[in-house]
Parts: structure tokens; sequence; C-alpha cells
């Protein structure tokens, strides 16, 4: 039996094998004779002593072989001759993690996960990215064996919803990591973003794993692999903004996964074996779609031609639609065009008016923004001040004052910071550019407006380039950019 395997209950490995043989409850019921309700109860741990015949029907049912009949088969065995589960779980619990070490059993289950976004929207295949990631390394019976990646990154522009596309896809995959599901903050709103062995330890002590007497990173993450490995724990790292934040968690082996979002492209993990799931804005459909989520088909198909207007004007920003929508469902006598009148029609202030509470677009691109070094920021100033749909390799060298090879490092910046985006990718050799609209709206704001404070737009950014790097040219005009 397989380290950690013997500590498995009956229902816990039922539930795997069944899962591993592509079989919903309905259909193991049909084929062993057992009652749903029987195998539902068998796998939650109400039933906790299993009957040796409905064993044998299970396991003739899985036809997984006979290194999990063997196993199932034990597992009944011990649930049979052990304490009563149902009755006493708690003292089931400790023993199991005193004999691993692991600390107490109370933190076993615990679901730190923020809530789920009722009203998700759209994000399909980017679901079915992680969902797979997130499955057993198994595949089904006469399949190829799919490679197992432990990690999932998802990264895109500031505001495309890259936490709530990571929580919907925890609490969908919840019932695979029945060992808890975890999340971490990495850069907590107005404080420092936590170094890895502060990661380290905030897992540990989720899983009631931490020892005062760890020293080193080394051996605090050397700890946490070995509790992962053994569990099947899901890590939710949320807004990170460097490698080692969610190096430092990457289990080596075992069933526990980690999905993490960025701020920025980390490529040091994608080429390690990462998944990477890359988050845009919604297409116009998407837009329509999710407003009327939130608002109701029957105001957004009355007005659809305005809607389909404020989702432009939103940059089809899933943020910004989110934002709008709360100020109309604060508003049910505001139409969608008192909206766009009094609201999105000025460029001048309309980030400023893309907030509502603590929902706030301008504070996300400005924590992307706070990412990027001073060549780069300085470099989105001026390429947002132009104002040109797209712009090419050459136009921002031409912006920039600078050389053809410089401007595709700083672009190659921007665009690991989700700042920039290809506009047409069937130009590999001469690609186009486009800065997304809300971000377009920061940088013009920062480079026109040198008085934003830290705590508004996030720190201060240059708005002239570092002398000996960047003469500063003649501003150039837009047809000049976008050749």
């Amino acid at each position: 039996m397989l380290d950690g395997d013997q500590w498995l209950s009956f229902g816990l490995l039922l539930r795997r094998y069944r899962l591993a043989a592509g079989m919903t409850q309905e259909e193991l019921a049909e084929a062993s004779g057992l009652s749903v309700r029987a195998i539902s109860d068998l796998e939650r741990g109400r039933t906790s002593r299993p009957q040796r015949k409905s064993v044998e029907l299970l396991t003739e049912a899985l036809a997984q072989g006979d290194d999990a009949t063997r196993r199932l088969v034990e597992a009944a065995r011990a649930a049979r001759l052990g304490p009563d589960l149902a009755s006493a779980p708690a003292a089931y619990e400790r023993a199991r993690d005193a004999h691993h070490g692991t600390g107490p059993a109370d933190h076993r289950l615990a679901c730190e996960l923020p809530p789920d976004t009722v009203d998700f929207t759209a994000r399909e295949a980017e679901l079915r990215r992680i969902a797979e990631t997130l499955a057993p390394g198994d595949a089904r019976p006469g399949g190829p064996r799919r490679p197992e990646r432990r990690l999932t990154l998802v990264a895109g522009h500031p505001g495309a919803g890259k936490t709530a596309l990571a929580v919907h896809a925890a609490h969908r995959a919840r019932s695979r990591f029945p060992d808890g599901q975890l999340y971490v903050q990495l850069s907590p709103a107005g404080r420092p973003a936590l170094r890895p062995a502060e990661v380290v330890r905030r897992i540990l002590q989720s899983l009631g794993a931490l020892d005062e007497g760890i020293g080193s990173l080394e051996e605090a993450s050397a700890r946490l692999r070995t509790v992962l490995a053994r569990r099947r724990v899901l890590v939710l790292l949320d807004d990170a903004v460097a490698e080692g934040q969610i190096r430092c968690a990457h289990p080596a082996v075992g069933e526990s996964a980690v999905i993490a979002t960025c701020r920025r492209r980390l490529s040091a993990l994608a080429g390690a074996g990462a998944e990477s799931v890359t988050v845009g804005a919604f297409g116009p459909e998407e837009s329509l779609a999710f407003l009327a989520r939130m608002l109701g088909e029957e105001r957004v198909r009355a007005a659809r031609s305005d809607a389909a207007l404020v989702a432009e004007l939103c940059g089809h920003l899933p943020l910004a639609l989110r934002v709008i929508g709360c100020r109309l469902l604060a508003r049910p006598h505001w139409t969608m065009r008192t909206l766009i009148d009094e609201v999105l029609d000025d460029p001048r202030t309309r980030l400023r008016e893309l907030s509502s509470g603590d929902l706030t677009v301008r504070a996300a691109v400005a924590a992307a923004f706070g990412v990027l070094d001073d060549g780069a920021r300085w470099a989105l100033h001026r390429l947002a001040q132009a104002r040109a749909p797209g712009f090419s390799l050459r136009g921002a060298a031409v912006v920039l004052g600078c050389s053809i090879a410089r401007a595709h490092r700083l672009i190659g910046d921007l665009l690991d910071g989700h700042l920039v985006e290809v506009l047409d990718e069937r130009r590999p050799g001469d690609p186009r550019y486009l800065i997304p609209p809300v971000v377009r709206l920061f940088a013009a704001e920062g480079a026109e407006n040198a008085e934003n404070t830290e705590g508004e737009t996030g720190p201060r950014a240059p708005v002239r380039p570092p002398r000996q790097e960047f003469p500063r040219p003649e501003f150039p005009r837009a047809e000049q950019v976008a050749s």
C-alpha cells in the first residue's frame, strides 16, 4: 500500500477509485446493485463500517485491478475493527495525525476560500483547463496517462477577473480535495507582499502542522511538501508578484494542488511545468451576458444598444462591468443612457467614476502598474499619450526615442505585466500592440497629472525617462505611432 493510503478512510478510497473509473454514483449503483444512497453514505463516512458483501460488489463494479481491490478490502477491514468514525471522528483523526506527526486534526477540513461569485459568467474554456489540471494524474482505463501538473497559474489584465476565476474553479473542485481548501492573500492591500517564509508558515498553520522549531525557509518548505504529499489539499495563492511566493508552496508529489493568480507572467514557473491560464477582457456578447446576470435580462434587453456601448466604454473589463452593475443596482431609476451621459462619456473622469464602494478599477490597474520598473512605467505613459489605437515596434521606438532593441525590451516588460497586448498574433514577425482601454486611461492620466498620490493611483511614477537611456524627443503625431 502506498505511503499515506493506509490512513485514508474507506469512503475516501471508494470515491477516489470511482472518479478514476469515470463513474458517477448512479452508474456505480447500477453496476454494483447497491443503492445510490448506500454509496453516498459510504463515501461521506456516514456508513463507517462497510459490509463484506458490499465491498465485493463495489470492487467488481469498479474493475480497478487487484491493487485497488486489496486497498479497499484492507480499508474496509480496518474500519470494521476500528472505532465507529460516525460517533468518534475526532479520535480517529487525532490518531492518524499523531502517526504522521502533522499536528491537530481539526485543521484538516478547513475551507478558507472566499465566497464564490453567484453571477459568474463565461470563462468555460479557462475553467476546463483548470479542472483538467486539478484532476487526478491517472487517466481513465484504456486512455493515455495525463502528465501531472500540480500548479496552475492564472494571469491576465488587471481587472479581468483572475481571482474570481480561481475562486470559482476552486469551489467547483472542492470535492477532490477533502483535506481542505486554503487561501492566502500574497499582496494584502496597503501592506508589503508576503515573503516566501511567511507564505509557508501561513499554510502550515492552516494545516495544523506549524512547528515553532522550524528554522530556515528550506526546512519549512520541506515540511510543507511532506504534509501536502500525505493529504489532498487545494491551496489558492492570490495576487503573486514573484516566483518565490509560489515556488515555496509547490507540492512535489501526491495529489495536493496549487492555483496561483499573478500580476505578471512568471515565466520561470511556466517553464517548470506549471499550467498557465491567461484571462483577458470579455467579448461583446459575454459583456452583455454578464450585465444581464447582474441586472436582469429584461433591463439589458430593453436597452441593448446602450448596454453594448456601456460595455465598450468599460473596455469589456469584468471588474469595470461589475462596478457599473453595482451602480445601476443602487439606482434602479437610472437608464443605460443616463449612465453613458452622466458617468462614462468623459474619458478624463471615466476612470474615477469606475468605482463603487471598495470596488475600484483604478486600484486594480495601479497594482499591476506598481510591479513595473521606472523605465517600463515611463514607456507606458508615453505610449498612452500617443493615443494611437495600435502601434508597431518601430512606432514604439519613435515615441520612446530609443533603439528598436530597447523598445522591444520595454514592450516585453509591459506584455509580462499584461498592460499591453498583441493586437494581431497572426503576424509573428511584425506584431502590432494595443494598450487596453482602461490601462490607457490610467497611464494617460498619470502622464498628464504628475501630482497623483500614492494612495490613489499607486506609487508615483516618473514621467521623464532615465536621462542616459531615453533622450526626450519631440512628441510624435498618432499616425507616426501607428506606422
